[in-house]
């Protein structure tokens, strides 16, 4: 039996949670009035889901965080700076044969934990205000702690949105790039395209503008559409991966990604969320890890395109790691 639990804090509002028995299904077949929804990476894994009576005691939360049983699994290996610097180089080759233009390149750190589980995550809503901060525990993905900035579909009151988010920049004084505008332009040409091919209608969208999250700047680009709610799980599940974490073309990247990384994503990169009055909210899972007791293992991920420089993407995916990282 999948029984695990999921307690997240919406911007805004207060901790809940769901404990139970988890069910799995694709996205547009998953029919949910009010319940927690997650997808691994992995694009052909199905998505596993709550559903039942919402819990805000914060006391019987922490209860359910206190009685995980963690399995270490040990020997877990990171990518050293010498294979990060080879992984690049081949995505690079990749670009300047004209086989791909973004590959969004991923790699982990071990973090010693001084916290526990549920105080880092109480840590996490108080720092991250706007973002979707979350604890899954699932028997077959392990423990999940993060605190994710990037919204993949929202409902508003007569649309929906999404946005491209991709391009992020460590210091504060530091202009945009060439780099970094082109790397959103890729996430907003297949954002449209898919929009497009669902025929829905974008009614706004404007520059991208900046975020903030943590201490890092990101490029976002908002889009507001119209599209009917029976078709809205199909757009989902057509966007995932975006380029903003996967790459364009889209097969291609994964396939890269799938050669250069020897660590597997888990729920790195896949999305996550509720749905509330049948209606999704839905964020990319970023700045998370995986809780093992008295380590986690962190995930961060860069997007690359021909004006990466290694050692930078490699200072950015540090920088995106410390965002959960500094809770722990």
């Amino acid at each position: 039996m999948s029984i695990g639990f999921a307690i997240w804090r919406s911007p805004g509002e207060n901790p809940v949670g769901l404990w139970g028995e988890f069910q799995s299904a694709e996205l547009p077949q998953i029919n949910l009035d009010e319940g927690f929804v997650f997808k691994p990476w992995d694009a052909q894994a199905p998505c596993y889901y709550l559903r039942g009576q919402l819990c805000s005691d914060i006391h019987l939360l922490q209860s359910w965080t206190d009685n995980i049983k963690v399995v270490d699994h040990g020997n877990h290996q990171v990518m050293q700076p010498a294979a990060w610097q080879g992984y690049i180089d081949g995505i690079q080759q990749n670009i300047s044969e004209g086989k791909v233009h973004k590959v969004v390149a991923a790699r982990q750190m071990i973090c010693n934990t001084r916290n526990s589980l549920f105080s880092a995550f109480l840590t996490a809503c108080e720092r991250y205000p706007e973002a979707f901060v979350s604890i899954v525990h699932h028997p077959q993905f392990g423990t999940w702690l993060g605190a994710t900035p990037e919204i993949l579909i929202q409902p508003r009151a007569e649309d929906w949105e999404t946005v491209s988010m991709a391009g992020t920049l460590l210091d504060e004084g530091a202009e945009w790039t060439g780099k970094e505008i082109d790397e959103n332009a890729a996430t907003q040409q297949f954002l449209e395209q898919v929009l497009h091919q669902m025929g829905a209608q974008i009614i706004e969208s404007g520059k991208a503008d900046v975020i903030r999250a943590g201490t890092l700047r990101h490029l976002v680009k908002p889009y507001r559409f119209t599209l009917p709610k029976s078709k809205i799980l199909e757009l989902t599940a057509r966007l995932h991966p975006t380029p903003a974490v996967g790459g364009l073309p889209k097969e291609i990247a994964l396939s890269i990604i799938a050669a250069g990384e020897h660590q597997d994503r888990g729920l790195f990169t896949g999305y996550l969320g509720y749905f509330r009055e049948g209606r999704p909210h839905l964020w990319v899972n970023l700045r998370c890890c995986e809780w093992r007791g008295t380590y986690a293992v962190l995930h961060a991920g860069a997007g690359i395109n021909a004006l990466s420089k290694a050692n930078a993407e490699w200072a950015e995916t540090a920088a995106k790691m410390q965002t959960i990282g500094s809770c722990l």
